[in-house]
């Protein structure tokens, strides 16, 4: 009996998981703070099997598309290749979406000076 319980509970918390990764399609809103104030973003994700494709845009860049978008389990990471200050930059980024949020870490891979290498934020679903 306790067997059938514990395999029951493994089932749900496995579905679980890989349905919060499949949910990430759709608009999220984030903001970064940055010297020059609030930065707001806005993602908009679309997911095929374990690929995601999409987008980011903001006022100050425009619309950039992700490449190289991929999920795992619960997790989802992209890339974003923009022209900066200094010339060419790339952003990974990793996330973990927990039902409307998403915890997103963006890592630079040749920051601006001045600007920190890596921020963790916080997205929020605008529509699925």
């Amino acid at each position: 009996m306790y067997l059938r319980h514990f395999i029951c509970a493994a089932i749900l918390a496995l579905t679980s998981l890989s349905i919060s990764a499949q949910d990430a399609a759709g608009k999220w809103n984030a903001a970064i703070e940055s010297p020059q104030g609030s930065l707001l973003m806005v993602f908009e994700f679309a997911i095929d099997g374990n690929n995601l494709t999409g987008s980011m845009s903001n006022d100050f860049m425009g619309t950039t598309p992700i490449s190289d978008g991929t999920i795992n389990g619960s997790e989802l990471a992209f890339k974003l290749s923009f022209q900066g200050p200094n010339g060419a930059m790339t952003a990974n980024y990793k996330a973990t979406v927990n039902g409307d949020e998403m915890t997103m870490t963006r890592t630079m891979e040749n920051p601006p000076e001045g600007s920190p290498p890596e921020r963790t934020f916080v997205a929020k679903r605008v529509e699925k």
